[in-house]
């Protein structure tokens, strides 16, 4: 009898398993999907970073190339070619209109732009309150040495309350180890004080950032008429002539070329300055590309009626802050 016994409980015992073996087996498909973002967000934890809020820009394609949005609170790194100055300065102000939109309307924003005003001219107070940007939250630090203001970088990042900052580098030639070794830096204030940079400049062998962007002038986009409601109010806010640049979208050729816990991503975009919105254009339209003008002055004195608080050393080494007109 024990003998059979035994033999009946195996038998069980035999029934059992598969069934058993059956619902793991399940249980793994349908957690299959997501063990890769539990493996990311493991790894982020090891690396000691913690997940960031993140700014849909409003394109579906791109927002999921950027698994939900441009991460804020992070470094992202603009590059572009010689004589495409203007377009990544466009681009960086219409993603500033983005942050912007999302932080404390008090909040100031640094932008340590190039000597000279680079290729673009120097950034104009009256041009970029007719796109919506309020110049009055703009704090210009000029610096002749883009090595100082990349040595800058790391501690204006780590200054709390501001919405972001943007750091032109210009030619500047660096070994791969140093814009590793920048943008660990970087990363690590940025996530401490939750501010988002920028960076805008040539090509180069960066890693370790964000995102890292090539953005050129492409075909002119289809005009359309200024929209009604807060968003005109918004702009007739800073600029009784903010009309003039009803018709006005500027369009970009737009590659991501890497975004950390995304994938690469290309397309040609156009820009809404009343509406605050990005929008794709489709390829097949996509014509001869011709760079598009800015509303930037050429290089020297901005003379807009709207000021720019620059920021310069003074002999006894402290910075000291004036209005531009």
């Amino acid at each position: 009898m024990a003998h059979v016994a035994g033999s009946s409980a195996l038998a069980d015992a035999g029934c059992i398993i598969p069934e058993i073996y059956k619902q793991n087996q399940n249980d793994i498909d349908v957690s299959r999907h997501g063990r890769f973002d539990m493996l990311r967000r493991e790894v982020a934890a090891i690396d000691g970073r913690l997940a960031s809020a993140r700014l849909p820009l409003g394109v579906e394609s791109l927002d999921s190339a950027l698994a939900g949005g441009l991460a804020l609170g992070r470094v992202h790194m603009l590059c572009g070619r010689p004589g495409h100055d203007g377009a990544l300065t466009g681009f960086a102000v219409a993603l500033l209109r983005r942050i912007l939109a999302q932080t404390d309307e008090a909040a100031p924003v640094v932008w340590c732009p190039a000597a000279a005003g680079g290729g673009s001219g120097m950034l104009y107070a009256a041009g970029l309150a007719a796109l919506g940007l309020d110049p009055g939250r703009l704090l210009i630090v000029d610096s002749p040495s883009p090595g100082a203001r990349l040595a800058a970088l790391e501690d204006i990042l780590r200054t709390e309350g501001l919405a972001a900052v943007i750091v032109e580098y210009d030619r500047v030639s660096q070994t791969s180890d140093y814009w590793m070794r920048l943008a660990r830096r970087a990363q690590l204030a940025a996530e401490a004080s939750g501010v988002t940079g920028l960076l805008l400049g040539w090509p180069v062998a960066a890693s370790g950032f964000d995102s890292l962007w090539h953005i050129a002038p492409s075909s002119a986009a289809p005009l359309s008429s200024a929209p009604s409601g807060q968003a005109g109010r918004d702009l007739s806010r800073y600029s009784s002539r903010y009309s003039r640049y009803s018709s006005w979208h500027p369009c970009w050729q737009v590659e991501l070329r890497h975004a950390r816990g995304g994938r690469p991503w290309s397309s040609q975009l156009s820009w809404d300055a009343y509406a605050n919105s990005l929008s794709e254009i489709r390829r097949e339209h996509e014509t001869e590309a011709v760079p598009e003008p800015l509303p930037f002055a050429p290089p020297g004195p901005a003379r807009g009626s709207l000021p720019l608080r620059r920021v310069r050393p003074s002999s006894n080494g402290h910075a000291s802050a004036q209005l531009a007109g």
